[in-house]
């Protein structure tokens, strides 16, 4: 593992833990991230004096700088893995889309997404606890297995149409058959039953319980 993806890993930590009302203490985080205290300590001197951090009574914060830094590393992932994937056709989609550079308007230009839609998008991949990559879309999930709403990828319409059946942020669903290749996904949710196209079912993301 590199030492960028070591420091994104350090970040989302500090962020989890903020979210949780836990004290980020070097010891902490090493046990959140399974790593010895001594490399932690390594990434903390590191991370402060890029201005990532700031450091309070040995309580590590993450400074503007430093949310600014997880909230375009998400938001990168979410784009680049989660909406286009890692298939051939994901891959060259986005190619075709080149490099983007302003975020929020090629959400809206491109993707439909912008507004309200678009403000949930943000609130619910910076409310994450742990990694953006557990994140996974509902299509992924094998039968029998459960998850997490976090967001969905659409626009104001699709966000409305899953409220409407009960797939908001937070909610838990399992799902309990698949149709054979691109097929419907029928899932349980808050007991009830309810079968959602493959295509809806890919824009909405989930954090997997098993």
């Amino acid at each position: 593992m590199g030492q960028a993806e070591l420091m994104e890993e350090l970040l989302e930590a500090i962020l989890t833990m903020e979210i949780r009302g836990m004290r980020a203490t070097p010891k902490e985080l090493a046990e959140e991230l399974k790593v010895d205290v001594s490399a932690v300590e390594e990434l903390l001197r590191k991370a402060l004096d890029k201005g990532l951090v700031a450091e309070d009574q040995g309580r590590y914060l993450l400074t503007p700088k430093g949310l600014e830094e997880v909230h375009v590393h998400r938001e990168r992932y979410i784009h680049d893995r989660l909406l286009h994937g890692s298939t051939i056709l994901g891959r060259l989609s986005k190619v075709v889309e080149g490099r983007v550079y302003d975020l929020d308007a090629h959400w809206h230009h491109r993707h439909g997404i912008n507004g309200p839609a678009l403000s949930a998008l943000h609130r619910g991949f910076m409310g994450v606890e742990g990694r953006v990559e557990e994140l996974v879309p509902l299509t992924w999930l094998r039968p029998g297995s459960r998850g997490v709403v976090v967001f969905a990828l659409g626009g104001y319409g699709l966000v409305r149409r899953l409220a409407e059946m009960g797939l908001t942020p937070g909610t838990e669903v399992r799902v309990t058959r698949r149709a054979p290749l691109r097929g419907p996904i029928e899932v349980q949710v808050r007991g009830v039953s309810l079968a959602l196209g493959f295509g809806v079912a890919s824009k909405v993301i989930v954090k997997p319980l098993e």
